[in-house]
């Protein structure tokens, strides 16, 4: 192993030399997937070739090109790191000496030989996505190798998704992901009923984080929804832009309006799940983080509103429309 070893550790930035590694960067870049009887899979980070697929523009991809300076050096690092299979040398009409390595999805990665390999900037890399089980395989052949394992975007990380960048002996940044079945498994906060107070005390466009249930509540002209912040592309914490009337995840950018409707982003999403609600007979919103409900996109009858729960009526006199203002835009 000592001749594949590389003692660099990638950098948000190359020639940063005051930028040092969080506990965060290197905590998640240990971090495992559990077991998984997951298939092998291909891809990347982004969703723009998801968009691409979706019109028909993109199937997938035939090869990869990499240049490298020593290239039984350069296969014996893809072969006994990443993992992929030699297929032979000089396969193609490339007039330079390359080897043909191939992923177990069927692409392939050409090395190239050549006298000098230009470095990329730090956000230039190339990206393999495995199987939870092919991840926690290269796991166990980085860090027998001695890899100071950094994930450099650790804060951006969805629950689930599981990555660490690390740096071939030709100087490319290389990263490995997984996103395993925990990443869109339904997660609860373990925060049973939560009381959020009078529904005489929210207006029509209020929007409430609460964080101990990780749920907003939101009041609409049709009555309450209790919105799960966790994102419906993998298990991200969404966030509230009240400037831009939206919700936000920070790990892929996907955007959903005040009712939970997916409006930009990732593609083909459905609309942010809703935990139950009901009212207690002094009119207090109660939301049940444990009853979480899917749906496709927003209905008027998923609002809840006074006499449509379980466990109380409406106080005569005190419902909450007949004060409520009128909705605000974006609502």
């Amino acid at each position: 192993m000592e001749s594949i070893q590389t003692p660099e550790t990638p950098r948000p930035h190359h020639g940063d030399a005051e930028w040092k590694p969080s506990r965060l960067q290197r905590e998640r870049a240990r971090a495992i997937p559990p077991p998984s009887d997951e298939r092998a899979q291909v891809g990347g980070h982004s969703f723009l070739p998801s968009v691409l697929q979706e019109f028909g523009l993109v199937k997938g991809f035939s090869h990869l090109v990499l240049e490298v300076t020593d290239l039984e050096r350069a296969v014996a690092w893809y072969t006994d790191i990443a993992g992929l299979d030699t297929v032979g040398y000089d396969l193609t009409n490339e007039d330079r000496h390359h080897a043909a390595l191939q992923l177990n999805t069927g692409q392939m990665l050409i090395l190239v030989q050549s006298d000098r390999v230009e470095r990329g900037t730090g956000g230039l890399h190339h990206a393999f996505m495995m199987t939870p089980n092919q991840y926690r395989r290269m796991m166990e052949r980085v860090l027998a190798a001695g890899y100071d394992l950094v994930d450099i975007r650790a804060q951006f990380r969805a629950h689930g998704e599981y990555s660490i960048n690390i740096v071939d002996p030709d100087g490319h940044r290389i990263q490995f992901q997984c996103n395993s079945p925990e990443a869109r498994a339904i997660i609860k906060p373990d925060a049973g009923v939560v009381d959020c107070g009078p529904a005489t005390a929210y207006r029509v466009g209020d929007v409430k984080l609460f964080k101990e249930g990780d749920f907003f509540l939101v009041r609409r002209p049709e009555g309450f929804l209790a919105m799960t912040r966790w994102c419906t592309h993998l298990n991200g914490r969404i966030i509230y832009q009240r400037e831009h009337w939206r919700f936000y995840c920070p790990y892929h950018q996907s955007t959903f309006d005040r009712c939970g409707n997916p409006i930009g982003g990732e593609p083909n999403l459905t609309a942010l799940r809703l935990n139950a609600i009901s009212f207690s007979p002094e009119g207090h919103v109660l939301v049940d983080t444990d009853e979480v409900i899917q749906r496709d996109l927003f209905d008027p009858s998923q609002a809840a509103t006074w006499g449509s729960g379980v466990g109380g009526q409406e106080p005569a006199g005190a419902s909450p429309s007949a004060t409520a203002p009128s909705p605000t835009p974006g609502s």
